[in-house]
């Protein structure tokens, strides 16, 4: 069983739903490379989850898979969906490698399918490790601002819809509340992807996952 970490997520903003474990994307190089599918490397500088602001090296792992996801207002899943693979990490940005199929208006081995964006939290596609999990912890750390941070299934999400749980704050230097999803079974029923969270910004909280 893989056990992944990272540093400490800061949450971004007040009104809008982050990855539980993820980024967005605030820039892309060429500055045109979003705007259709490509089929050419594409370098993507990403936000500041982590509280270091080193999302793409404390979340992502060269060679692997992730899911690269638009922001909508009107899909609380969010639209065009696509696996993109992640060829190389520098900093706090990641450049794609090449898919290994062909997409359905010919282009071999594209890097993207879909046309994205690239902005602020709630604007820039969402990019998060495409993992599937066995289990998961997260805690609210101790001295936040809260009320709440609120865990959901959706983009979308808010404190009242698409919610399934939500931690308290307490004070500083005392252990903080949890949430376990206590699966450790053969499976993996949990996708990475689609996993946010909501709470007050600057708040943080602290994520590890396990895949089987």
């Amino acid at each position: 069983m893989a056990f992944r970490t990272s540093g400490l997520f800061e949450i971004a903003s007040s009104t809008v739903p982050q990855p539980m474990f993820g980024s967005w994307v605030t820039a892309v190089s060429p500055v045109n490379g979003f705007a259709n599918p490509s089929g050419a490397p594409l370098t993507l500088t990403l936000g500041t989850a982590q509280s270091s602001g080193d999302d793409a090296l404390q979340i992502f792992a060269p060679g692997e898979e992730a899911w690269l996801v638009d922001p909508s207002n009107t899909n609380a899943g969010g639209v065009h969906g696509e696996a993109v693979r992640i060829a190389t990490i520098s900093g706090n940005t990641v450049t794609l490698g090449p898919k290994t199929t062909t997409t359905s208006n010919g282009i071999a081995y594209p890097f993207t399918e879909y046309p994205h964006v690239a902005g602020a939290i709630g604007t820039g596609s969402y990019i998060i490790p495409k993992q599937m999990l066995n289990n998961y912890l997260i805690d609210l750390e101790d001295g936040a601002t809260g009320p709440f941070l609120y865990l959901g299934n959706k983009q979308g999400m808010t404190a009242t819809l698409w919610r399934y749980y939500k931690l308290g704050i307490v004070a500083s230097d005392v252990q903080p509340y949890f949430y376990d999803t206590s699966m450790t079974s053969a499976g993996n029923p949990f996708d990475l992807s689609e996993l946010y969270v909501l709470g007050t910004a600057e708040d943080l909280y602290c994520v590890s996952i396990n895949v089987a």
